[in-house]
């Protein structure tokens, strides 16, 4: 059985502001805010990662951390709490249609799309 993933705002005490020995109001200021506020309710977990705070990042660490990375992280914590909260009764008022395996009209980003989405199930649910 796999753990549930932290919070991606927790990965940026031991990513970032330890190694480079900042603090909260420090980063702010490096990503362009003027308050720490954004900074510090990312770390409590009181707001997400967005692409446009991913890319922030990627370029804040010389894209050691990608943006990728950030987005995964916050795709991994977002399924965890959706699972862990979608009410068994709303599921089961879904009711699941029948799909050919391909088709002609799937383009090559929805298949590279599918693949990496499988892949990628596959390895969390493994760790």
């Amino acid at each position: 059985m796999s753990k549930k993933p932290i919070h991606p705002g927790e990965l940026i005490e031991p990513l970032i502001l330890i190694p480079c020995g900042c603090s909260q109001s420090q980063l702010a200021r490096q990503l362009g805010f003027k308050q720490p506020q954004p900074v510090n309710e990312l770390i409590r977990g009181r707001r997400s990662i967005t692409a446009k705070m991913a890319l922030l990042f990627e370029r804040l660490t010389q894209s050691r951390y990608p943006a990728e990375f950030w987005l995964l992280a916050q795709l991994r914590w977002d399924l965890s709490m959706a699972r862990d909260h979608l009410p068994p009764a709303r599921a089961s008022l879904v009711q699941p249609v029948e799909l050919p395996a391909t088709t002609d009209r799937q383009s090559a980003d929805t298949a590279a799309l599918l693949h990496l989405a499988t892949e990628l199930s596959q390895t969390l649910a493994s760790s």
